[in-house]
């Protein structure tokens, strides 16, 4: 039975069992330079397989909470590094059988490595199937970054002055970093429109956090929808499919239940949730591209507006 620890204990550890490892992934949400030039002295002689996965948001390096330095350090160093938009999990997992999950990130405050670091916890988990699983579920959902995408990162930031970051939205332009292709519940909107969620305040990120972010600028919460996987999925469904019929609402969960990598898969009520949600956000944001019309006494139908 495994106990909490602290992240002051968690860095001890650390430093006892890295400098010997042959495998590390580190999945944090955050990373920072001195927390990324503490694990390189660790682990610099052994020179093991790195893999380092972070959310790595505009909103993420200029709040301080990231370091593209960092970053960069990490690259030339030869480790692997990949961005998850909607990452908020933090692990260690080292050489496939030990793995400490909890709330520290990979930061200077994190590990407790600066004089005002965090108090933080976490515990060891059994290495068990399924958490590795997990844990490569994530790293192969995530995008690798290179040092040419940091280098396009730092050149978006720096055109906005400092009274301007506040403005940054939570992803970055398409052609910095392409998102993933894979669908997951947290791409799709958690409530209904105008609902204050919890998830959305801890997860900013999240591409129907923005929306309601930005809901008093109707064209760019407008915009931001129509650019979400969620609404794109959906289109891409209606648009493949509309030479047979029009897509009633029972046929799009079934296309949903089996689009969705979430693993274990969500029940088929939460699908069905989540599909009324995004109907809704439909319906303000992007009715004039998508159609939703009840003939008869049958469900909603979706089907291409046309101009």
């Amino acid at each position: 039975m495994s106990s909490l620890i602290s992240n002051t204990e968690l860095t001890s550890l650390l430093e006892s069992i890295l400098p010997s490892c042959n495998e590390l992934t580190i999945i944090s949400a955050f990373m920072t330079q001195p927390a990324t030039r503490w694990l390189s002295s660790l682990i610099s002689n052994n020179k093991p397989k790195v893999q380092l996965i972070g959310r790595f948001t505009p909103n993420d390096f200029a709040k301080g909470a990231s370091d593209l330095n960092a970053l960069r350090d990490c690259i030339n160093n030869g480790y692997q590094v990949k961005a998850l938009v909607n990452l908020h999990a933090k692990i260690y997992q080292i050489d496939q059988d030990t793995i400490f999950n909890g709330s520290a990130n990979l930061t200077g405050k994190g590990l407790a490595l600066v004089n005002d670091g965090n108090l933080e916890s976490c515990s060891r988990v059994n290495a068990c199937e399924q958490s590795k699983v997990f844990i490569n579920k994530i790293v192969e959902s995530a995008t690798e970054l290179t040092i040419n995408m940091l280098d396009k990162m730092q050149a978006y930031l720096e055109q906005f002055e400092d009274t301007d970051k506040a403005e940054l939205l939570a992803v970055w332009p398409e052609e910095i970093l392409p998102q993933t292709t894979e669908l997951f519940v947290s791409d799709f909107p958690l409530g209904k429109p105008g609902a204050t969620l919890n998830e959305y305040r801890l997860n900013p990120s999240l591409p129907f956090a923005q929306i309601e972010y930005a809901k008093d600028d109707f064209l760019l919460a407008s915009t931001l929808f129509k650019q979400t996987k969620a609404y794109v999925w959906l289109k891409t469904q209606i648009m493949e499919n509309q030479s047979e019929r029009d897509l009633g609402f029972g046929q799009i969960s079934r296309l949903l239940h089996y689009g969705l990598s979430d693993d274990p898969a969500p029940y088929r009520q939460e699908i069905k949730d989540l599909q009324a949600n995004l109907y809704l956000y439909l319906k303000l944001y992007a009715s004039d591209e998508v159609e939703i019309y009840i003939p008869g006494k049958r469900s909603e139908v979706l089907r291409i507006k046309k101009d």
